[in-house]
């Protein structure tokens, strides 16, 4: 592998390949990624005192020769400071999301991958382009929708499709936190059990807060077009 070049901003380091798509588009990376940097810190009012690295890889093989298994992949953030994601021509996997892990593990770092993907997938906000709570709506009436209670358990979580999980907690998340506020919500991430942390700062069982949850998601309904683009993502 040639060595990486390496560029500094404010707070981060960009390293990457010479004359690759990272090094021609670098002052819009470093751009997006402090703008996204600002707003997580000021969602979550905490301020890292390092720089977040980020390696801006060519391929999926790539990134997953930094993991370590080999497994093609697309991103990941390795505490406590750095992200391996792709980006070339038809991957640009940068952005909040592996940012949103690194700060927020700060504050703590939840058991259940349900909270943690939760709140990276509230700073998303959407899912191969179309909104968190819009995909959830759609799992609802295709029954494809999995509790909240559910995806709390680890394994079921990660035995399931992420292109349903991943909406369905991100909605959840920015649901929590518009009715309840950002202040109870940073109160609960700090308890590692989730089903815990929902008693003592809701009041509330996951299965009660799910109910609510669906019974706000199904105000909203998609139109056809969107459902069909959605079915197309889903089997593509």
């Amino acid at each position: 592998m040639d060595p990486l070049k390496r560029f500094e901003s404010e707070h981060y380091y960009f390293c990457y390949h010479e004359n690759s798509p990272a090094e021609r588009d670098l002052a819009a990376i470093a751009a997006e990624q402090e703008a996204c940097f600002r707003y997580i810190c000021g969602v979550l009012k905490v301020q890292p005192d390092f720089k977040l690295t980020y390696f801006l890889c060519n391929t999926p093989e790539e990134v997953g020769a930094f993991y370590g298994d080999n497994e093609p992949c697309n991103g990941f953030a390795r505490v406590p400071d750095k992200v391996y994601a792709v980006y070339n021509e038809k991957v640009k996997c940068i952005g909040f999301h592996e940012d949103a892990h690194l700060i927020s593990y700060l504050i703590n770092r939840p058991e259940s991958p349900a909270v943690r993907e939760g709140l990276a997938m509230y700073f998303d906000s959407k899912w191969w382009g179309i909104s968190n709570r819009d995909w959830t709506g759609y799992f609802l009436k295709s029954g494809r929708y999995i509790g909240i209670g559910e995806l709390l358990d680890e394994e079921r979580f990660f035995a399931a499709d992420c292109s349903i999980t991943y909406p369905i907690v991100g909605a959840f998340t920015a649901w929590l936190i518009s009715v309840y506020g950002i202040g109870r919500y940073l109160d609960f991430y700090k308890i590692g059990n989730a089903a815990i942390g929902f008693a003592d700062v809701y009041g509330k069982s996951p299965e009660k807060l799910n109910d609510e949850f669906v019974s706000y998601v199904r105000l909203f309904r998609n139109d056809r077009v969107l459902e069909n683009r959605m079915e197309e993502l889903l089997l593509n």
